[in-house]
């Protein structure tokens, strides 16, 4: 990406780009790659089908970018069509039952474990991606723009179309049934194993990484 393109606002690049500006819309899949794949895993639940809904996500965004206004914020508009790739790959049954093997959740944008926690951080980040995986699509999603992505729940209301209090309602679902999958992979004593609320609660997501 140039210097130049690099500075732009996503707006901007989207306007160039409808214009023909090759350039531009690669700086506009550069910087949101990763977000698009960290969606259409949480739409999915699984790597396979999440790098083809990412993949479907910008052949859409390139085909309608001549509709787009730049006038309105992208970001939004680029989530709504990445969560619809993700829900139609399910749909034509594509997609198999959510599963999360080791590398395949989004990176979390808090997680930083010290040294004496990376043994026991690995197999607790494995809880965390599997009863992240284990959840709704429709939880799934808020939780990843919320503990993934950072959003406000203002933005992920407008992210995913639904209202403010929808999004706090399904935030509390989400976290509630990850608090009790987790719980129901303790350590054999009835507690939680160390860090599972925090990683629940949104402080911290399972790590990994995306295409």
């Amino acid at each position: 990406m140039s210097a130049d393109l690099e500075a732009e606002k996503d707006e901007r690049l989207a306007a160039m780009a409808a214009g023909g500006d090759r350039g531009a819309f690669d700086a506009l899949v550069t910087r949101h790659r990763q977000a698009v794949y960290r969606l259409c895993w949480s739409a999915t639940g699984n790597a396979s089908d999440a790098d083809d809904a990412a993949q479907e996500t910008f052949v859409r965004v390139y085909r309608s970018l001549p509709s787009y206004d730049p006038g309105r914020p992208f970001s939004p508009w680029l989530r709504k069509i990445a969560w619809n790739c993700g829900l139609s790959v399910r749909r034509d049954g594509n997609a198999g039952v959510p599963r999360a093997a080791e590398g395949d959740a989004p990176e979390a944008v808090d997680t930083a474990p010290g040294p004496e926690e990376a043994a026991a951080g690995n197999e607790e980040r494995r809880r965390v991606e599997d009863a992240l995986a284990a959840l709704p699509a429709d939880l799934r999603m808020v939780m990843v723009l919320r503990a993934v992505e950072g959003l406000s729940y203002a933005e992920i209301a407008v992210s995913a179309g639904i209202p403010a209090g929808t999004v706090m309602s399904r935030l509390s679902r989400a976290r509630a049934r990850l608090l009790a999958a987790l719980g129901a992979r303790s350590d054999g004593q009835g507690r939680p194993s160390a860090g599972a609320g925090r990683d629940a609660t949104g402080s911290g997501a399972p790590a990994g990484g995306g295409s």
